[in-house]
């Protein structure tokens, strides 16, 4: 038994040193090109950074109201944070009811949301897109 213990033992361990990650694909570079080392590199790239840092409150993107959007796979009108946040915060309260029957609307209203809601999902893309900007200005 013990035998069988030592051998099993062996094997997990030879696996594992064998098994490694030989691929580079943990070594990734950015679709464009830029990273943040070629962004920071010039003094006066910190304030057009902290500008999109602060725009990212109010607009979904870097073209008008539709078009270039931050977030894909989202209804860009959606994703703006100063409206997911207003609705999350205020429509699931007797401070507020809204009307309109846009996706998700009613069920913020009748505060019987879920995860499919679109505003819950604008506002979880909306926050993971801002955090790491915002880090790693910082």
């Amino acid at each position: 038994m013990k035998k069988i213990h030592l051998i099993l033992m062996v094997v997990f361990m030879l696996a594992s040193i064998s098994f490694q990650s030989c691929f580079k694909d943990l070594d990734l570079n950015p679709v464009n090109g830029t990273d943040a080392v070629d962004v920071y590199e010039n003094a006066s790239n910190y304030i057009h950074v902290l500008a999109k840092l602060y725009a990212g409150l109010a607009i979904t993107g870097n073209q008008g109201p539709a078009g270039n959007a931050d977030i894909a796979g989202i209804d860009e009108g959606f994703s703006a944070y100063v409206r997911v946040l207003w609705n999350m915060q205020e429509l699931p309260t007797d401070e507020a009811k809204c009307a309109w029957n846009d996706p998700g609307i009613p069920e913020l209203n009748k505060m019987t949301w879920s995860s499919t809601n679109s505003f819950v999902t604008a506002m979880y893309y909306r926050i993971f897109f801002q955090i790491p900007l915002c880090n790693e200005f910082i």
